[in-house]
């Protein structure tokens, strides 16, 4: 659990559009993975103050309470954790229900869940844990494993999800969501919204990608009901005629490699083609649109 440049970047991009840190808790105590190099880059594009961590002895870590105070304004910065390993301020395992009686319920201007809730067990409980410390007005931010991270922790996650999640009927507002590959930390993707082009938005390639996800809370609501994939919950979607994926038609040129016994040697090519043309670090257009991460920070510029 930690800011790494993504991370730092999101943040920025964030308050940029309009997320305040004044009270701020992390889901799990936050750690600084970001090379002194790395990290004055951003200084100097941001126009910020020299950060003043205290000295750590070496090997240990550094964790995010300066930087979110001295670049982010933080008056407040928190976080909660099932152990007392890394001196959380509060004491909480996400798999149970954050109750009324305990501290922080509906008080943070930020939510940040920095690679938490995919080693979280019970999923949906963490979720609206995170959804019930943030207040009405205030963001919750996500950075979570969603492609070629399997075995980091019990999950990976979809963007569909937080389409889902993070809609007005849940009483939430979707700021933005990205795709971020760990190999190329200039770029950021951002992604179609199924329901927007009536499609599923799926993604193949050969690179570690995180999720990044900004999502205002707008009304508390209470309970909020299970999401439904958007294509089995939209109708609509049955309506419009569109072709449905199935076997590859049999053409003459089928016809002939199936008499020749060639067939499935023929599909399972096409596919190892598909994969190499789909492993490099650009993702495919129009479900992903690229983002020169540096633009944003430097203008503030919405994306």
């Amino acid at each position: 659990m930690g800011i790494d440049l993504h991370n730092l970047a999101l943040l920025g991009h964030a308050q940029d559009r309009g997320v305040g840190y004044a009270r701020t808790i992390g889901i799990g105590r936050q750690a600084l993975f970001i090379d002194a190099p790395d990290l004055e880059r951003h200084r100097a594009l941001r126009g910020l103050p020299v950060l003043v961590e205290p000295i750590a002895e070496p090997g240990r870590a550094r964790y995010f309470e300066p930087l979110m105070q001295q670049w982010f304004g933080a008056a407040t910065v928190d976080s909660v954790d099932a152990s007392r390993y890394e001196q959380a301020t509060l004491l909480h395992d996400m798999n149970l229900p954050w109750s009324a009686d305990q501290a922080g319920l509906g008080s943070y201007d930020a939510v940040l869940d920095f690679g938490c809730l995919e080693h979280v067990f019970d999923f949906p409980v963490a979720w609206r844990n995170c959804t019930s410390l943030c207040r009405v007005g205030g963001h919750i931010l996500h950075s979570l494993p969603a492609n070629n991270l399997t075995g980091h922790g019990f999950y990976q996650f979809s963007p569909e999800l937080f389409f889902n999640l993070y809609r007005a009927k849940n009483g939430f507002e979707l700021v933005g969501l990205w795709f971020a590959q760990k190999a190329d930390p200039t770029h950021w993707w951002k992604v179609a919204n199924p329901t927007t082009v009536r499609r599923r938005v799926t993604l193949r390639n050969a690179h570690e990608v995180y999720m990044l996800v900004v999502a205002r809370k707008v009304a508390e609501l209470g309970h909020m009901p299970a999401p439904q994939q958007s294509d089995y919950a939209q109708q609509e979607w049955l309506k419009t005629g569109a072709p449905v994926a199935g076997p590859i038609g049999r053409g003459t040129a089928a016809r002939a490699l199936d008499a020749l016994g060639l067939l499935d040697a023929a599909r399972a090519l096409r596919e190892r083609l598909r994969a190499i043309g789909t492993s490099g670090l650009a993702l495919p257009a129009p479900d992903y649109e690229r983002i020169v991460v540096a633009d944003l920070l430097r203008r503030g510029k919405p994306a």
